[in-house]
């Protein structure tokens, strides 16, 4: 606990403060954002969920192939090795806090449900036991840090109705003490990683829409050397947070600008059929173009209506396949100056 009881050691710099009033004058719109994205929020749980599955595949360094990765961040897979039956566990876990993650609680039992639903038929995870002296007395007697872990969620908890400290702040000096403490027995950096991700999804909604871990990735070996760096001079109550602490403030800064812009997309896609938009932009594109260009412009168009739009502008003749599979192209044909969906306009026809 020697980071979150000495948070009056933090000064914040100015550009860090310029970072957070960023970050909650974004934080002000998820009422605009969930109203907005309501009749399509299964769609966006979805590939959130995917991204994040397959960011964390890579975190975590499973031994499975990418197409297998891919698959179980799709759709409900038997596990064979223990890396899958991990990914399999963290994907039910996400899947339960994502429900609502609002309603998450910082409490010794739901840590105990998180590591015991990480270790089904994965490597076993539980909290560490060890001997502690008894004060004014030369005998030891036996402890667990299921104990410690309690103390310290009473201490976030108690700095949290304080409120004398900026809360993505408290959140990684909990993350950087529990890391230290050692709590449980192996995996300590996955558990304290999904404990991360569950107390900042309880306060920045924005996470419903993109994927905090693809984010993670990205920054990930600043964050290790961030980890390194707090940790140096974390028993003498000085643990230097300031890299992590900046580090997850441009994670959630970078995440609200892409649901921002996600946000004006969708509101341009509403106005206007969707298929009559893809077909305009394969207008755009190079005369060569693929099924991902698209996807790429319309994040949030399903796949059946790509498939949909393609199929009805093979058959009137305006593209054509080129090759068949995941990685086939397809051609935009071209006759004279009249290009599919536009035509040249003459004002002096009869």
């Amino acid at each position: 606990m020697k980071a979150l009881s000495n948070m009056e050691r933090i000064q914040t710099p100015q550009d860090v403060m310029m970072l957070l009033l960023s970050l909650y004058e974004s934080k002000g719109k998820s009422f605009y954002y969930d109203d907005l994205f309501n009749r399509d929020s299964h769609a966006f749980e979805k590939k959130t969920m995917e991204q994040n599955l397959i960011a964390l595949a890579r975190i975590f360094q499973l031994d499975m192939t990418d197409a297998r990765i891919r698959l179980f961040a799709k759709k409900p897979m038997s596990p064979r090795t223990k890396d899958e039956h991990l990914l399999a566990n963290v994907k039910q876990a996400l899947h339960q806090l994502h429900k609502r993650p609002e309603d998450f609680e910082l409490l010794v039992n739901e840590v105990g449900n998180l590591i015991k639903l990480m270790s089904k038929n994965a490597d076993p995870i539980g909290f560490v036991n060890y001997e502690r002296e008894e004060e004014g007395m030369l005998k030891t007697k036996k402890a667990s840090k299921r104990e410690d872990l309690e103390k310290l969620m009473q201490l976030y908890e108690k700095n949290i109705r304080l409120k004398k400290f900026e809360l993505t702040q408290l959140i990684t000096n909990f993350y950087v003490d529990f890391l230290n403490m050692n709590i449980v027995t192996q995996h300590q950096e996955w558990v304290a990683l999904i404990l991360l991700y569950a107390l900042i999804a309880k306060d920045f909604s924005v996470f419903k829409y993109v994927s905090f871990f693809k984010y993670f990735l990205k920054e990930m070996e600043g964050w290790k050397s961030g980890v390194i760096t707090a940790s140096y001079y974390w028993s003498s109550g000085y643990a230097q947070t300031d890299m992590l602490s900046r580090i997850l403030l441009h994670i959630v800064i970078a995440s609200y600008e892409e649901v921002d812009d996600m946000a004006h997309e969708y509101v341009f896609e509403k106005e206007l059929n969707k298929s009559n938009n893809i077909e305009n932009s394969i207008l755009k594109l190079d005369e060569i173009f693929s099924k991902e260009d698209l996807r790429k412009r319309h994040p949030n168009v399903s796949d059946a209506t790509i498939d949909r739009t393609l199929k009805r502008l093979k058959d009137e003749d305006k593209i054509r396949p080129l090759g068949k599979g995941r990685s086939s192209k397809w051609q935009r044909i071209v006759s004279g100056h009249r290009k599919f969906g536009v035509e040249q306009l003459s004002l002096f026809n009869d």
